[in-house]
């Protein structure tokens, strides 16, 4: 089933209606969009006057996320509306593979924290090339042949409970201090939670990042499998279960949930690893079959621009952090994009499968996994519930 969200605060349900019949209007030669099953459709009213047919997003990331993001975009571009479609990682790549090689309907931009997904499609010739422009100006210049390129990061962090009972000494800081903090945890609890890697690209990716810190890896899986880890399909339902209790310490959670739910008063601490960070970059690609090639190029060029750049360290600056520290670590965070071909690694399957089997080996009997069900509601209130998709 397929929902549809208006953004907009005299829109109900016949606006919503209205924006689903504009976004399907009239068909070209290769037919409509088609958005993957359980997609969310968000849909943000031009200021203005619109065109008549609104520009097509499809991704990954949350429209709460992106929100910031394209009512800025419609300041300046205020005739064009705009139709986000929001899926889970596997389901947008195999529906951007399948109009891309199949000849149908594509949207006229990705966005994903999935950056291996977009690499892999402008390998297989799906994407349009953008002025050399718009990949000079991305975050550390983080682009591939001018068609994928990086607007923002997101990182991976720690999440605890606020409280101090049942914590078994000082909140950890890195992920050494959190080996040991793991080893003093009582065996077979259940109260730590990360995510299930078999199920969640966005969990696989980090987990993959982990697994380059060879010193470290095989000691964090043998701490998290002897603690009875709990698995869970997404990041917001791991920072939902911490603040009611559920279990004390989440691990590889995705930042953006973390702060929003800190900003709006979850019981919960963040800590961003002080060692390293595995990190997801966030970035763009404009498909070849396009409708609005013009009107993506637009939003493109508006994504690494100083205003979006903005927004990105606004969101990644540690909530109660004094602002000149909270903003240089955001910068940190930002340097760190990167866009290369090595990202084709995440989708070896080889390498998959080997790093699945050392995972789920480490991970017997696991306590009760959580399914990839749609999210509750996210902690930030200026995030609509509505807009969430699981990740």
């Amino acid at each position: 089933m397929r929902r549809v969200v208006v953004f907009a605060a005299a829109f109900g349900l016949l606006a919503a209606a209205l924006a689903w019949a504009i976004w399907r209007a009239p068909e070209g030669p290769a037919g409509n969009f088609e958005p993957p099953d359980g997609a969310i459709v968000t849909y943000f009213a031009a200021p203005r006057q619109e065109e008549s047919l609104p520009l097509v997003l499809s991704g990954s990331i949350d429209a709460g996320f992106m929100r910031p993001f394209l009512l800025a975009f419609q300041r300046h571009q205020p005739t064009i509306a705009i139709a986000y479609i929001q899926s889970r990682s596997n389901a947008f790549l195999d529906r951007a593979l399948e109009t891309c090689h199949r000849g149908g309907r594509a949207a006229d931009l990705y966005l994903t924290s999935s950056t291996d997904h977009l690499v892999r499609l402008a390998n297989e010739d799906c994407a349009q090339t953008l002025p050399a422009a718009v990949a000079a100006a991305a975050p550390a210049r983080a682009s591939w042949r001018d068609q994928v390129i990086a607007f923002t990061v997101e990182p991976a962090v720690f999440v605890f409970a606020r409280r101090s009972v049942g914590l078994p000494g000082p909140v950890p800081t890195n992920h050494s201090q959190l080996l040991e903090w793991l080893r003093r945890l009582p065996a077979n609890e259940g109260r730590v939670g990360t995510y299930d890697v078999e199920a969640s690209a966005d969990g696989y990716n980090f987990a993959a990042a982990d697994s380059h810190q060879k010193a470290l890896y095989g000691r964090l899986l043998e701490g998290l499998g002897r603690s009875n880890v709990r698995l869970y399909c997404c990041s917001n339902v791991m920072v939902d279960a911490v603040d009611r209790g559920e279990i004390l310490f989440a691990y590889n959670v995705q930042l953006s949930y973390a702060y929003a739910a800190q900003r709006a008063g979850s019981r919960i601490r963040v800590v961003l690893p002080s060692d390293y960070q595995a990190l997801q970059t966030v970035s763009l690609m404009m498909p070849r079959a396009a409708r609005s090639p013009a009107s993506a190029q637009l939003l493109a060029a508006f994504l690494v621009s100083p205003e979006a750049r903005e927004i990105a360290l606004r969101d990644l600056a540690p909530p109660g952090e004094p602002a000149a520290a909270g903003r240089a670590r955001a910068r940190q965070l930002l340097a760190q994009a990167s866009v290369t071909p090595l990202l084709l690694s995440l989708q070896d399957r080889a390498r998959r499968a080997q790093l699945i089997h050392e995972w789920r080996e480490a991970m017997k009997g696991p306590a009760t996994a959580t399914a990839g069900l749609p999210d509750p509601a996210p902690a930030d209130p200026s995030f609509d519930p509505d807009d969430k998709v699981s990740r």
